[in-house]
């Protein structure tokens, strides 16, 4: 058969191979073993040309990351890419002091050098793998390539093109012959069967089958996928100078799509919509003046909007385009997996692709990766409500980072997002990374189409009792293709305006409106949203300014200690407060009220704890209470509570149901 190359083009983390190329060459010499596949990790060659730091700077933001590529696939655009680049890059002095036209020539190079290694002609089939900041370099490859082989038939799949209107592409772009949209083991194998068996014909332009889509069907049982072939890109890392070889990350995937979309399915007719709280109203949707509408206009927006419903999952999320059905593999497989290519390439480090830990039989596959003896490095991508007992789970097994779901800490937010936890949960989440030293890596999305003054500060009052923990990261809201919140705009009092802007300033007009980008445009209060939000941003700088200092005291002290926290005497605690260019306060709670406070390390009701202390006196209780809250040792939503202080020594050994 003739050969299959399957490319992984920049601006893909350099230090992990591409999932997708590892699972489709592996799918493919399944099904055809005398099928020659070469997974090329051109991403990985890209970032040894450009500079390891420069490349990982760029790759981190995808705006940035487009405009490099997007420079040259259309120089004629060069004015407007070098505008998106240079507001992008603004703050960023490594990628501002390169500039933009030096990196487009760094890419251009380790580019034409990949073009000119590959034996082009003999291949019966190119295959192109694009996602997150990948879209305008894969489309650069494809057509630097086809222009020096125009029938070498050509088909691309991945997130970039998953959503609607991708079907324009292969008007738009008439180089690329074939789009998966979706899983693309099943449509792979039959375009190898039509374009590599001996016989195929290669001596005319290929054929567009149908439309060119290739059928898109799906794994059903993901334990019958073969563990997948990284070999292509540890060799790369082997053969690159000593003083840049690093120690990658295993790519593995536990799950197709997200199991908190499917199970909160369609028609969550109990959201609120943009502005529901009368106090605080938003704009009627379509509005274009920025300005309060009156009750009756305010009313109609409410009516309108409740004929609407959301989807399934969170409102602003559009990740899951190109799954169909969610589907995870046996934790037997998954703790196989990660054991043999842990051993195979000799790493720790293993990165969960999934968007969201698969929550059945999770236990059950840290334990056995626990027992595996191995020290695992392990991240995953988790909701702020997984239990405790998991938490504990996959500390064992080694996980030390994880990308924890947090978003907004304003319930009534919280709830409009179809989060489907509260504010205090996420707290809680926090407290107990904190507590094991986990980097919970989450984000506060900041600017949420129809946010309110009232949910800005309640937010900033949860920042302000929680800044003993790591700060949460500001992120933007920005509208994506075919997410709920897109689908039905009118419920957060928005008008979708078609493809980002930024999208034109990168592609030709033509393109521009032909195709859905993932990033999409919108209209709707946002001058009102980038101010009731600036608070935020600025006290979220102070938390982390407050943070770091904190921490670098503690190590320059030759240990670690937490900003809040316990040591326990057994029938009394000991709790340190510390305190930017402050004294530390110390306080000493002794008998009932130690144990009250280490009874609420995880969220406790009211009435639960009163039942769980039925001596102390009601009053006595409150009081207690009262008084924790107003030395910022707990807090307090819905008459829950929950104690701050952490343990002096980070680990699992104080935590507890």
């Amino acid at each position: 058969m003739l050969p299959v190359l399957l490319v992984s083009p920049p601006w893909a983390l350099f230090n992990r191979p591409s999932i997708q190329l590892g699972t489709l060459k592996a799918f493919l010499r399944q099904r055809f073993p005398e099928l020659p596949v070469q997974a090329a990790h051109f991403h990985l060659q890209a970032a040894a040309g450009i500079g390891f730091p420069l490349y990982q700077a760029v790759s981190e933001r995808s705006w940035i990351a487009e405009s490099v590529s997007a420079a040259l696939l259309y120089p004629e655009q060069h004015a407007d890419v070098q505008g998106v680049f240079d507001r992008e890059s603004r703050g960023n002095r490594l990628i501002s002091t390169v500039g933009l036209n030096r990196l487009a020539r760094r890419l251009d190079q380790v580019l034409e050098r990949f073009i000119q290694r590959i034996d082009w002609a003999g291949l019966g089939l190119f295959g192109v793998s694009a996602s997150l900041c990948q879209t305008t370099a894969a489309l650069l490859l494809i057509r630097r390539v086809k222009r020096q082989h125009p029938r070498l038939p050509v088909v691309i799949g991945g997130a970039s093109f998953s959503g609607s209107r991708s079907e324009n592409l292969l008007a738009l772009f008439p180089e690329i012959d074939h789009l998966v949209q979706g899983e693309g083991e099943m449509a792979l194998a039959e375009l190898a069967e039509q374009y590599c068996r001996p016989e195929a014909s290669v001596t005319g332009k290929p054929a567009r089958s149908g439309a060119g889509f290739a059928a898109n069907r799906l794994i059903p049982d993901l334990d019958q996928l073969p563990q997948p072939d990284f070999d292509e890109y540890f060799h790369l890392v082997r053969s690159l100078a000593p003083e840049t070889r690093f120690f990658p990350v295993l790519p593995v995937e536990a799950s197709r799509g997200c199991w908190w979309q499917a199970r909160s399915g369609p028609g969550q007719r109990n959201l609120p919509v943009a502005g529901d709280n009368l106090q605080n109203r938003g704009q009627v949707p379509g509005d274009k003046a920025l300005r309060e509408p009156d009750d009756a206009a305010h009313s109609r927006c409410l009516s309108e909007c409740s004929s609407g419903v959301f989807s399934g999952g969170c409102v602003f999320c559009n990740l899951n385009l190109q799954w169909t059905g969610y589907r995870c593999k046996s934790p037997d497989r998954v703790a196989g997996e990660i054991d043999a290519l842990t051993s195979k390439h000799k790493v720790l480090s293993v990165a969960f692709m999934d968007n969201l830990l698969p929550r059945k039989g999770a236990e059950e596959l840290f334990a056995k990766l626990a027992g595996t003896g191995k020290n695992f490095r392990l991240f995953a991508e988790i909701r702020a409500d997984t239990p405790l007992a998991l938490l504990q789970a996959m500390y064992r097994a080694g996980t030390r980072e994880l990308q924890v779901g947090i978003e907004a800490l304003s319930t009534h937010l919280l709830r409009r997002m179809n989060k489907g936890v509260s504010a205090l949960r996420n707290i809680e989440m926090m407290r107990h990374c904190e507590a094991m030293g986990m980097h919970h890596g989450g984000n506060l999305l900041l600017r949420f189409p129809g946010s309110t003054p009232q949910e800005v500060t309640e937010t900033l009052a949860v920042i302000q009792g929680i800044r003993a923990y790591r700060p949460l990261k500001p992120v933007a809201f920005w509208l994506g293709l075919d997410s709920p919140v897109h689908r039905a705009p009118e419920r957060s009092g928005i008008r979708c305006t078609g493809n980002h802007c930024y999208w034109f300033s990168l592609f030709p007009e033509h393109v521009a409106r032909g195709l859905g980008f993932l990033v999409q445009g919108y209209r709707g209060g946002q001058i009102r949203q980038r101010r009731i939000w600036a608070p935020v941003r600025r006290r979220l700088r102070e938390w982390e300014r407050d943070y770091a200092a904190l921490m670098r005291e503690c190590q320059g002290r030759g240990g670690y200690r937490p900003i809040l926290g316990y040591q326990d005497g057994r029938d009394f605690l000991v709790i340190v407060q510390r305190r930017v260019g402050a004294p530390n306060v110390l306080h000493r709670l002794t008998a009932v009220s130690r144990d009250v406070y280490l009874y609420c390390r995880t969220i406790r009701s009211r009435q639960r704890i009163q039942a769980a202390f039925p001596a102390l006196p009601a009053e006595k209780l409150d009081g207690f209470l009262r008084m924790m809250q107003d030395k910022g040792l707990m807090i307090e939503e819905a008459n829950r509570f929950l104690s701050l202080a952490i343990p002096m020594e980070p680990g699992i050994e104080h935590m507890e149901q």
